[in-house]
């Protein structure tokens, strides 16, 4: 008797869960667009948004000589928060997403903010002749800009908003928004107010779907760190990570308009003699765009 009365207060409740998932409470969560077949299929392809970037063209008419050197200058000559070793190992990473930056063809001097490490916009000002600005969580590597000429702001994301308003022509989120403990879309409205109308915001960040997230995921081992609210300053890991459709969803809420998202694999290298030897070995596998480690995203806040 009491064996039927759980079983049928068990039934009820699933049932009851089932009608309230699919009624009044399902309607406060936001909603993805429905996939039809074409989506899936590009879920596998390189690419969401409304432009064709064309990686290998910008490679082609790249120059990468002139890269090289900006790079030993004003990074491999420069010091930072990583050790040198890792900015040699992680040089056409940043090669490749300068070459997202070329492809926009900004005009010489236009305002470039970077909010992280800064090595974009030594970049930028290096090579393009742009004016560049540094944001970073504290102070303690803020000469690494300023020697060279470039403005420092201290800046936490979480915590602080910058006084500019429509100034920017580039925003550079580098490796940023997974480290981000509330939606990014709040954050990125933010930003939005930096970037002048028309202006550009470049992202790039970890793809979900990367093999090493998909292969932890099968093993049953820890993908992400422990979600908190960080103090002011305080290091974060990955909280959380991207796949284009959300990060295309966040860009959206925020008021930006995409211009694409793609996934591309920036770098392969390892951090011990271990994961360099297995990184060979997959190599093969990021043929397919959807177990690539990054996506980039380019956006544009809208002139109306």
């Amino acid at each position: 008797m009491y064996g039927f009365l759980s079983a049928s207060a068990s039934a009820l409740s699933a049932t009851s869960a089932v009608a309230i998932w699919s009624g009044e409470y399902r309607q406060s969560f936001p909603r993805l667009p429905a996939r039809s077949s074409t989506d899936i299929i590009r879920a596998v392809t390189s690419r969401i948004g409304t432009e064709n970037p064309n990686p290998s063209a910008a490679a082609a008419g790249f120059d990468i000589s002139r890269f090289n050197q900006a790079y030993d200058k004003v990074v491999i000559g420069n010091h930072f928060f990583e050790a040198p070793s890792y900015y040699q190992e992680q040089r056409i990473r940043y090669r490749r997403t300068m070459q997202h930056i070329a492809q926009l063809a900004l005009p010489a001097g236009s305002k470039v903010l970077d909010v992280g490490g800064g090595q974009i916009a030594l970049l930028c000002h290096e090579m393009f002749g742009h004016d560049g600005i540094v944001a970073d969580v504290n102070r303690q590597y803020a000469d690494a800009a300023t020697n060279l000429g470039l403005r420092f702001v201290e800046c936490d994301l979480l915590h602080d908003d910058l006084p500019d308003r429509d100034e920017f022509d580039l925003v550079a989120l580098c490796e940023v928004v997974e480290h981000l403990t509330i939606p990014p879309y709040i954050v990125l409205e933010r930003v939005k107010r930096w970037i002048k109308p028309g202006g550009i915001l470049l992202i790039t960040t970890p793809n979900l779907y990367r093999i090493r997230n998909t292969l932890r995921f099968l093993t049953g081992r820890r993908v992400f760190c422990p979600f908190f609210y960080p103090e002011r300053g305080q290091p974060i890991g990955h909280p959380l990570e991207y796949y284009p459709e959300h990060l295309k969803w966040q860009l959206e809420k925020a008021g930006f308009k995409t211009k694409y998202i793609v996934r591309q694999q920036l770098v392969n290298v390892g951090a011990s003699p271990a994961a360099k030897v297995a990184r060979f070995l997959i190599a093969p596998l990021l043929l397919v765009p959807l177990w690539r480690d990054s996506m980039v995203a380019i956006a544009q806040r809208p002139v109306v």
